[in-house]
């Protein structure tokens, strides 16, 4: 059966590794028509220190003057410009970007279905623009969040986990290639935040590399500071320093409640070895000691640690097997396949797929 091709705007960030930039890729993968809009401030996106601290004061510069309304509406002259461009069929908004009445702008411009897709835990709802905005559909990676939000906004909640782009952080074990630099013990990628640096401040006893951007400056890192490598890494690099550590170490933020972040799919995918915080939401996603091992506590962790570490065989195996699974369940082909099922009524989100488990069953 060959499925319909709609013409799709996405509204979002398009830096390395941005949410909208893996949504626009797929979705031409998969034989859609699709139109990128970048809104609000754009990084200049150079590596380096001193250019990530540039972006940190544009964006306070940016924040500081977005809510004035005329240099909002000068903001938002560009979208309706995109908008006006030719027929639109679904516009997905990647991120709570737009106040309520540009929702209904949009819609009202582009007559178009538009949904919001949001990527982050509940901590950084901020004003949530979102909870009074007409979406047609509202999805998150949360299943917390859908349980809390569904009874009380007017738009369609869904349960939509992350996932991860195979074109991106997946590499074939014949094109790994030389491993020695990302050599390590344990290693994760993401911004050194306070909740990362507080964790990693425990495994100062092992050989760690993190890869990301810099702690704050106003932060006191501790032994953390030397761990850190001085740069991120993005796509197959990414992949590539997951597999050469031995244990792939994914502290979630205290504020994912019930699921995972998308380093949780991204290790997967790569066929790394990979600790994780238990989330009850990880039942339906990933099979607990067969395809990755959680934990409960900073003493869990380090006990398991210290149990994982030597066994390279058994840490194989359950990494090829989480490889599997993501590459079966997991992509963003999947998750946009269901966002657009959704919308045109053919499904209600993750939770109705066949091996899930309704959330209802999992939380009361």
């Amino acid at each position: 059966m060959i499925k319909p091709s709609f013409s799709i705007l996405i509204i979002g960030k398009y830096y390395a590794e941005g949410f909208a930039l893996h949504i626009a890729e797929t979705l031409v993968q998969m034989g859609h028509s699709v139109r990128r809009f970048e809104p609000g401030l754009r990084s200049a996106r150079k590596k380096g220190k001193l250019w990530h601290r540039f972006d940190q004061i544009l964006g306070v510069v940016h924040a500081a003057t977005d809510s004035l309304p005329s240099i909002r509406a000068r903001r938002m002259h560009d979208l309706w410009q995109t908008v006006e461009q030719q027929p639109l069929d679904v516009i997905i908004v990647a991120h709570d970007f737009l106040w309520p009445d540009e929702v209904a702008e949009l819609k009202r411009r582009s007559g178009a279905q538009v949904a919001m897709w949001f990527p982050d835990a509940i901590v950084n709802f901020g004003r949530g623009f979102f909870m009074n905005s007409p979406y047609d559909a509202l999805f998150f990676k949360d299943p917390f969040i859908c349980h809390a939000l569904g009874d009380v906004l007017k738009s369609p909640v869904y349960y939509l986990p992350e996932s991860f782009n195979p074109e991106r952080h997946w590499i074939s074990e014949e094109t790994l290639g030389d491993l020695t630099p990302y050599s390590c013990d344990i290693t994760t990628a993401g911004n050194q935040h306070s909740w990362r640096v507080a964790c990693y401040k425990h495994l100062s006893d092992y050989n760690v590399k993190l890869w990301g951007n810099p702690a704050p400056l106003w932060m006191m890192p501790g032994p953390v500071a030397g761990m850190h490598q001085g740069r991120g890494v993005y796509g197959h690099e990414k992949a590539r320093a997951f597999r050469g550590a031995k244990i792939v170490v994914n502290n979630l933020h205290c504020g994912e409640v019930w699921g995972v972040n998308v380093r949780c799919f991204e290790a997967a995918g790569a066929g790394a070895f990979q600790m994780v915080d238990w989330r009850p939401g990880i039942a339906h996603l990933f099979d607990d000691g067969a395809e990755l091992v959680t934990f409960r506590s900073m003493a869990d962790l380090k006990v398991k640690i210290d149990y994982w570490l030597p066994r390279e065989d058994e840490r194989h195996v359950i990494g090829q097997a989480a490889m599997r699974r993501a590459h079966a369940e997991h992509t963003y082909r999947h998750r946009l396949e269901l966002l657009l099922d959704t919308l045109a009524g053919k499904q209600k989100g993750f939770t109705q797929n066949s091996d899930a488990i309704p959330l209802g069953k999992i939380y009361k």
